[in-house]
């Protein structure tokens, strides 16, 4: 019946076709009579076609419905507990290195691929384990006895529950490392997680625009520590340098620091405009380490794009870093 009554509005606007009863019978069977009273009524073919404008009134949201939404609350978006090994795992060697690249907050997909290839590289140079992941599942005591090193590969934002975070805390100070890049140091995370707060020991405030991208001279502060072996008085390095609210706080060794005299620290796109933190390059810490309980933790700013891994002193404090994490002595903690 719905479909005679669509043919309906078709008859309505075709004379030829309302009093052809071959048409009736075609679309609506033998009982042709009921159908051909609505459409060849004129009143009824007027209500017919208002019909559907009716129903289409009547169900319309009322005004109020229009108005915005709320935002929910932005959620951890990784408080996942479903992670499944892939068949690989069986086979990764023991003291394996873990990357971590989950972001809820600003993503760096360039830097993080760039920190990927180095470390893979590093990995198979050495003949170590590696598995990297955005599941923030992984970070159990039982999934972590597989690793002696996790990279915080500029993971940002709220993607680690309590559980999560104190799985990490807990295997750093008993004796894991853990190497931090970049975005690790924008509090998007630290803010969610006091422990990486407390590593952390300062907060980020900015860094410049306009120009972005600049480089500077990353001078070299703790220069006897195993992290700065044979990288020399300062290198070059073209990067995004992040601005800190001051000097970082706790037991800590600051490895490196900006000379601002090298570049502008300044940001008059947004923000705050005036991004220096001293004229000395301790009063500008860039990269620094601190010895949580038994286990050991390298920060470095370093690393937006995927080009800051192709400097040579950047990867060589990079692999010192790694083998001072992986060391079991003391040497080089605060």
């Amino acid at each position: 019946m719905d479909f005679c009554l669509a043919q309906c509005r078709v008859a309505a606007v075709s004379p030829q076709l309302r009093r052809s009863d071959y048409m009736w019978k075609r679309v609506c069977g033998r009982d042709i009579e009921p159908v051909k009273f609505l459409c060849q009524n004129p009143c009824m073919i007027r209500f017919i076609f208002a019909l559907p404008f009716a129903f289409l009134t009547a169900c319309a949201p009322a005004p109020d419905s229009y108005a915005p939404q709320e935002s929910p609350v932005p959620q951890a978006s990784a408080y996942r507990s479903d992670f499944t090994w892939p068949r690989s795992y069986e086979y990764m060697p023991e003291g394996a290195t873990l990357i971590f690249s989950a972001t809820a907050d600003w993503r760096h997909d360039s830097g993080i691929a760039g920190a990927s290839a180095f470390w893979a590289r590093e990995a198979d140079e050495n003949g170590s384990g590696l598995f990297t992941t955005e599941h923030p599942g992984v970070f159990t005591a039982e999934n972590l006895s597989k690793f002696d090193v996790i990279i915080m590969n500029s993971a940002s934002g709220n993607v680690l529950n309590a559980d999560q975070q104190t799985a990490i805390q807990n295997f750093v100070e008993n004796g894991g490392g853990i190497i931090a890049h970049h975005a690790m140091g924008d509090s998007s995370l630290a803010s969610y997680w006091p422990w990486w707060k407390a590593q952390l020991g300062t907060e980020f405030v900015s860094h410049p625009a306009d120009p972005q991208f600049q480089t500077a001279d990353v001078v070299t502060l703790a220069p006897n520590h195993p992290v700065m072996e044979g990288i020399g008085a300062s290198f070059s390095q073209t990067d995004e340098w992040y601005t800190f609210t001051g000097p970082v706080s706790g037991d800590v060794i600051v490895l490196s620091g900006l000379d601002e005299s090298t570049y502008s620290p300044v940001n008059k796109v947004y923000g705050v405009e005036d991004l220096r933190m001293g004229p000395n390059p301790s009063d500008h810490p860039i990269i620094w380490a601190k010895c949580p309980g038994n286990g050991k933790m390298v920060y470095s700013a370093l690393g937006h794009k995927t080009d800051a891994f192709d400097n040579e002193s950047h990867q060589t404090l990079l692999g010192n870093a790694m083998r001072w994490v992986r060391s079991d002595d003391s040497d080089g903690c605060p």
